[in-house]
């Protein structure tokens, strides 16, 4: 379900995958902002904005960092916020052109561009460009046989790859009285080489959005979002011919109903996610989802109570494979959010129920993690998509400040699966292979979100446990890690200096290994790690400054993915420019 407090609509960015930690705390009230940012498969990140050096607070950034909203990616989706910014294109502030770009050793080359030559009161258009690369040595990763002993460990040697992403296009809005309209088209691709893939993935999008403005009194309510894109995916595996996959991906989003002035609002929202795949996997697959909805606002309580009915719909060509997208879901799930100010801008107390099924397309697996390969289902036999069902999420929780300076958001819950992706590895004739398995699984999390603000100090970041029973019930699952987090520390020096460091940090996670090559199963690891970074800015004149950063600086094998990891220490420099 779309928030009613803004609208987000844009293409599907490299970093994002569509899973959504239970239920999503709606705001009753009904507001459009001008700012505009987001993506087709936006997840919700922590209402904690991120401490980041002087010349990126000009603009929107979105972060890739937490763990626990995608039950796919582990501890391998963040990053700390010195690795991986990204610019939400479009966003408008006192400037016309903002330009930010860099190298360094090893090579992470990276830009970011953003033009605005149309922007008034009512209409506003803007052409972005964004470049991330990583070009140079992975860390060979593989398995340990000596003294029976079965694990993925660094072998010592290296091999080059690289792993290019880039995304340009053009983003605007256009508001009048009671309502706003905001549109984007754009080009999304990534071109990478390793051992095992060669691999170019370029897909086009075009997005579009209308919803209507606050209003006093009763009124009609209406947010409508709908994206499309196109793909393809075209590799060669070694030891095996070039192949092709290609993907039309729709959504939509409505939402309509009538708010009254005395607090009570009537919704119903209607959803579609729709992909059909050609190539070497001849499927379609579809999620179709009603969500009647009541909400009332009044002095400190907050409701919002409905109920979301979800209908999954798959076909697949006689020349397919596998079988994909077969899981089924329980056609009804919940949705519920409650909150009470205990003290009014203070003490918040939430409670919140949820699940849901998503049909993970072919784009988001991809954007969970670019060398996840379909090979690893060609040697497993298992299908390379298959439906999330979430039976039922379950949190509580409280939220606010202490004295407007320390944010916090401290909660706990349950999720339960019917079916959900997890990481895994397969063995074939010569090599591992990385990628996704699915199975029922259910978790028990606890998390902390805060941030601490102040003139010259910004600190932020994030805890969570999760117990989980996946590698009990599936063996060749990676269970996420019991515990990982993230902490950023921001000091600024009379506007002039700025000094951040960051670290994100995960404890192992374990699994086994499957494939024709072993028959039985081997326990495996992926060894815990700490991410450390450093940033350095120095800004001459609110016009133009000079930067520098560096990654994992303690030279530790980091797997995102496992089985991939890249050289070790790297610094980037770079010039700012807001003109």
């Amino acid at each position: 379900m779309m928030r009613l407090s803004r609208i987000c609509l844009s293409a599907v960015l490299p970093a994002i995958f569509p899973f959504v930690a239970g239920a999503q705390n709606l705001n009753p009230t009904v507001e459009v902002s001008r700012q505009y940012r987001g993506s087709l498969m936006e997840l919700d990140k922590p209402s904690v904005e991120m401490a980041v050096p002087d010349s990126v607070l000009q603009f929107n950034l979105q972060f890739d960092y937490s763990v626990f909203d995608s039950p796919f990616k582990g501890a391998y989706e963040f990053r700390p916020f010195l690795m991986d910014m990204d610019i939400a294109p479009g966003y408008v502030d006192a400037r016309k052109l903002y330009l930010r770009t860099g190298a360094g050793y090893t090579l992470h080359p990276e830009l970011d561009f953003v033009w605005s030559p149309v922007r008034n009161d009512k209409f506003r258009l803007s052409l972005y460009a964004q470049h991330r690369s990583y070009v140079g040595k992975y860390r060979a990763l593989g398995l340990e046989t000596e003294g029976g002993v079965t694990g993925i460990v660094p072998d010592g040697s290296r091999f080059s790859g690289h792993d290019l992403v880039t995304e340009a296009g053009i983003d605007g809005s256009f508001d009048w009285e009671t309502g706003v309209l905001d549109f984007r088209t754009g080009y999304y691709g990534t071109a990478l080489k390793d051992t095992t893939v060669s691999r170019g993935y370029n897909a086009f999008d075009m997005n579009f959005g209308i919803a209507s403005k606050q209003m006093a009194g009763n009124h009609f309510v209406y947010d409508a979002e709908a994206g499309y894109r196109y793909a393809e995916d075209i590799f060669t595996y070694t030891g095996l011919q070039k192949d092709r996959m290609s993907e039309h991906n729709l959504n939509l989003d409505v939402s309509l109903g009538g708010a009254f002035g005395s607090g009570h609002s009537f919704l119903l929202g209607i959803g579609l996610d729709y992909a059909s795949y050609g190539g070497v996997f001849d499927s379609d697959a579809g999620n179709v989802t009603l969500g009647p909805r009541y909400l009332y606002s009044s002095g400190r309580w907050n409701l919002d109570i409905g109920a979301k009915l979800a209908f999954l719909f798959r076909s697949n060509g006689p020349d397919s494979p596998f079988m994909m997208n077969m899981a089924k879901g329980q056609i009804i799930y919940p949705d519920l959010n409650i909150s009470f100010a205990a003290v009014k801008k203070y003490l918040d107390i939430y409670f919140a129920a949820g699940g849901g099924p998503d049909i993970n397309t072919y784009s988001s697996l991809l954007a969970s993690g670019r060398h996840i390969t379909p090979l690893y289902n060609i040697v497993s036999g298992a299908p390379l998509l298959d439906n999330t069902v979430e039976r039922v999420s379950l949190s509580v929780g409280i939220k606010g400040n202490i004295a407007s300076r320390l944010r916090y958001d401290l909660s706990t819950g349950y999720r339960n699966f019917a079916n959900a992706p997890l990481a895994t590895v397969a063995a074939g004739p010569d090599r591992l292979y990385p990628g996704i398995a699915y199975d029922a699984w259910q978790m028990f999390f606890a998390k902390l979100d805060f941030a601490w603000v102040s003139q010259d100090v910004k600190i932020d970041g994030w805890l969570q446990y999760q117990s989980t029973d996946a590698a009990r019930r599936n063996a060749a699952l990676f269970a996420p890690p019991a515990l990982a987090g993230k902490v950023d520390f921001q000091y600024n020096w009379k506007e002039r200096i700025f000094f951040g460091v960051g670290c994100g940090f995960s404890t192992a996670r374990y699994g086994s290994l499957s494939g024709m090559a072993v028959p039985e199963a081997r326990s495996l690891k992926v060894p815990a790690f700490a991410d450390l970074g450093i940033s350095l800015e120095y800004a001459f004149t609110r016009k133009f400054s000079l930067w520098i950063k560096g990654g994992n600086m303690l030279d530790m094998t980091i797997q995102y993915t496992p089985l991939y990891s890249e050289s070790g220490i790297y610094f980037t420099a770079g010039i700012c420019l807001n003109l």
